[in-house]
């Protein structure tokens, strides 16, 4: 079974978790998710099955959209619920407009420092596994964009909101720096992820129901197959010999009325997909009406027998 699984995280679950439970459950060997959530958080997680694993670098460098919960008064050593404080609670009573104030200065792009307790590798070992032991390192910042952050509701000391970003952006850091701009330290106190590029949280499944997980049957029959994922990128119908030439890596001239794209879905007589190609040129064929060509190279194939 080829595809991707959209699942509905629990709380207390790692994303590695999901992983090893639906590879049991599915009896399929690749399996892989799309973008780490952390174990407090819940919601999408796109997970990728068979020859889908293949494709999984696109879905972890999709947007991403959250709902979460700010609690101000104190910071903790891993910016979220779970970590240790770092001081008194000082319980303030939110000014609306002043967090409103804050958040408008983290649109758009944002200079963001990684939490100490993340899976960033730093010579090899995550983060975490550092922070564990008592050991700074300092990871430095990254360049990341916040295209939406919207103030939800304010209550007492917390801050419900909204947020659309991109691949790699930390909510946690982000309640971390909101917090210090308002002067009393706040942490991420409840996070959801309700959509992942294109897969939303309606579109997502849990589980089981209590203590009992669905059945294979259950999972197979929701796996989204690999013809209808990536429909933002065009596709090209093949020829049966051509089918052949980009299952094996083969470079192919192929007439198409969307000649300047970048990258194109290679799809057989069936609209089964069989690679993911890179164009490398564009050329006009010398005849009375012009017609566009453009010469590709396949470079995940996904049939190589």
């Amino acid at each position: 079974m080829d595809g991707v699984l959209v699942i509905d995280k629990p709380q207390g679950w790692t994303s590695h978790d999901i992983v090893a439970k639906i590879r049991n459950l599915t009896k399929i060997k690749k399996v892989g998710h799309t973008g780490t959530l952390d174990p407090f958080a819940t919601g999408v997680l796109p997970l990728t099955l068979g020859h889908a694993t293949r494709l999984t670098n696109y879905f972890i460098s999709s947007d991403k959209t959250y709902h979460g919960v700010m609690r101000f008064g104190f910071a903790t050593d891993t910016y979220d619920c779970e970590g240790e404080a770092s001081g008194e609670d000082s319980r303030p009573h939110l000014d609306a407009a002043r967090v409103e104030e804050i958040f408008s200065r983290y649109r758009g792009a944002v200079r963001q420092t990684q939490p100490p307790y993340s899976a960033k590798k730093i010579h090899g070992k995550p983060m975490y596994e550092y922070a564990r032991k008592g050991v700074i390192v300092e990871a430095g910042a990254k360049d990341v964009t916040i295209h939406s952050l919207k103030l939800l509701r304010v209550e007492g000391s917390e801050a419900e909101f909204e947020l659309t970003c991109t691949a790699g952006t930390y909510a946690r850091s982000l309640a971390h720096d909101v917090g210090r701009d308002y002067g009393c330290g706040a942490h991420l106190a409840r996070l959801r992820r309700t959509r992942s590029g294109d897969f939303p949280v309606e579109a997502s499944t849990g589980l089981g129901e209590g203590d009992e997980f669905h059945s294979r049957e259950y999972f197979l029959d929701r796996v989204i197959p690999m013809r209808d994922l990536l429909q933002e990128i065009p596709a090209i119908r093949l020829s049966p010999g051509d089918r052949e030439r980009a299952a094996h890596g083969m470079d192919l001239n192929l007439l198409t009325s969307c000649w300047d794209a970048e990258e194109y879905r290679l799809l057989d007589e069936n609209g089964n997909l069989v690679a993911m190609a890179r164009r490398l040129q564009t050329f006009v064929s010398p005849v009375e009406q012009p017609v566009r060509w453009v010469r590709i190279h396949p470079h995940i194939n996904f049939f190589t027998q």
